[in-house]
């Protein structure tokens, strides 16, 4: 006989507050619940453009930076824990940053979201990682966790790079 399926409602944060992991409960507008709604709203956003990029290169990477996004994520939910994401990570993400843009041409003028669809939702994303990164800092993250507030950084300028990607502005054939 299968199991059924556990429950998706519990009710307990009907009095406004959240459980986040060994911290107890949480009133829902806690910075840290906020950072991670920001977070996990580019996360989704990530998921509708790697829907979009399908089994490609850049599928992959979207993949992966959604890894990233539920490792920082974790980070922020158990502030007493040692960091998981760091310098090795920040380095990765400069890594791709620098690998897309050398194929890359990026405008000189400023770009109007919607050349193509995958391009405007990796601009939503990046946009909401920017506010992401604006919530790591309004809740006190900058001395705690620099790594995190580096890397949300890099993948803002990382996805508007493969914005432009998508928009058709590669310089060498698709590989």
């Amino acid at each position: 006989m299968a199991e059924s399926n556990p429950p998706v409602s519990t009710r307990r944060g009907d009095d406004g507050t959240t459980t986040l992991l060994g911290s107890g409960r949480l009133r829902k507008d806690d910075p840290r619940i906020a950072v991670l709604g920001e977070v996990d709203e580019a996360s989704s956003f990530l998921g509708l453009a790697r829907a979009e990029a399908g089994d490609s290169k850049m599928g992959e990477l979207l993949i992966e930076v959604q890894r990233l996004l539920y490792r920082i994520m974790g980070d922020v939910a158990m502030p007493k824990e040692p960091n998981v994401v760091g310098e090795e990570d920040l380095r990765r993400v400069e890594g791709l940053l620098e690998e897309w843009r050398s194929r890359t041409e990026l405008p000189r003028e400023f770009v109007v979201p919607g050349e193509s669809r995958l391009g405007a939702l990796l601009d939503v994303a990046r946009s909401v990682v920017r506010r992401a990164e604006r919530a790591l800092v309004a809740a006190g993250y900058v001395e705690a966790h620099p790594a995190a507030i580096q890397i949300m950084n890099r993948l803002s300028d990382l996805l508007y790079i493969l914005a432009r990607n998508a928009d058709g502005r590669e310089t060498f054939s698709r590989g």
